[in-house]
């Protein structure tokens, strides 16, 4: 629920938003308040609390309350989790990673699952794949574009921001440029995207927002929400959550793929892997000898 209403706030007017940014950080109190109450606590009318749960999913306040109630304890428990400055490595350790797993438990909350059909078949056809992204997300744009190379799709990831641009202008309209940005408002992501529109070339967005400029853009929209969390972790679990969808995005279009297909795939990458480690195997010393 958190990853709902945290992904779900660019898109609520500034009054909407204070009742919401509330419910995110004082989800305790707000699980024993009445409707006036959390509209005091937000400056807000209790008319404009209605309002902001039922923009946000919600019936009403009585729903959101609940579902709020269901899970502010593992909010509490995410809280008491958080390391101290004199905990040893090893209790940091434990946080990051229990922090992560609860943020990969919450980030499917706002995905949209009837876009997932729409954007494999986008994968499926295309001849080619440009994926696209900026900061943290560039290692993610990374890591997809080998993935799917390695199922036989013919897949880019530029890291310089000019040639995205440059590339996404000249893609056809059979391509498809698929784009990363947490925020979902960096610049040279969303100029790549820009482009690729203006060339006709359909544009597959993930993103933690449900709102903003790069869902104006997006052919088919992904969000992968992420909740706000301890420890800086945010743009970790982000990057979790997208690396995770582009695996699943990956194995369902290779699952798609013909058997014979697959096969000639695996014969090929592991001659290229073969033909590497010959290549890269340290040398036999030289013996010396002795005269």
């Amino acid at each position: 629920m958190f990853a709902v209403v945290q992904a779900a706030l660019p898109g609520l007017i500034r009054s909407e938003r204070r009742v919401a940014e509330v419910c995110l950080a004082q989800p305790d109190d707000v699980v024993q308040w009445s409707v006036a109450e959390l509209a005091a606590a937000a400056g807000v009318s209790t008319a404009t609390v209605v309002r902001a749960c039922q923009h946000l999913g919600f019936r009403g306040f009585q729903h959101m309350r609940l579902e709020l109630a269901r899970q502010a304890g593992a909010l509490s428990l995410r809280d008491a989790r958080a390391p101290l400055p004199d905990d040893p490595p090893e209790r940091v350790v434990d946080a990051v990673f229990a922090t992560a797993a609860e943020a990969l438990t919450d980030a499917l909350g706002p995905l949209d699952r009837s876009a997932l059909a729409p954007a494999v078949d986008l994968l499926v056809h295309a001849n080619r794949l440009l994926l696209v992204g900026n900061g943290g997300s560039a290692p993610v744009a990374q890591d997809a574009a080998l993935r799917f190379i390695t199922i036989g799709r013919p897949a880019e990831a530029p890291t310089d921001s000019i040639t995205q641009a440059l590339a996404a202008r000249l893609l056809a309209p059979t391509d498809v440029c698929m784009v990363i940005t947490s925020s979902g408002a960096n610049e040279p992501t969303l100029r790549a995207a820009e482009a690729a529109r203006a060339a006709g070339a359909p544009v597959i967005a993930i993103t933690s927002y449900s709102a903003g400029p790069i869902t104006e853009l997006a052919t088919v929209l992904l969000v992968v929400g992420t909740p706000g969390l301890p420890l800086g972790s945010e743009t970790i679990a982000s990057r979790l959550s997208s690396l995770l969808l582009l695996n699943a995005l990956q194995l369902a279009v290779m699952l798609r793929i013909p058997a014979d297909a697959s096969a000639r795939n695996a014969v090929a990458i592991k001659e290229v892997l073969d033909h590497q480690l010959r290549t890269e195997a340290p040398s036999s010393p030289r013996r010396r000898t002795t005269r």
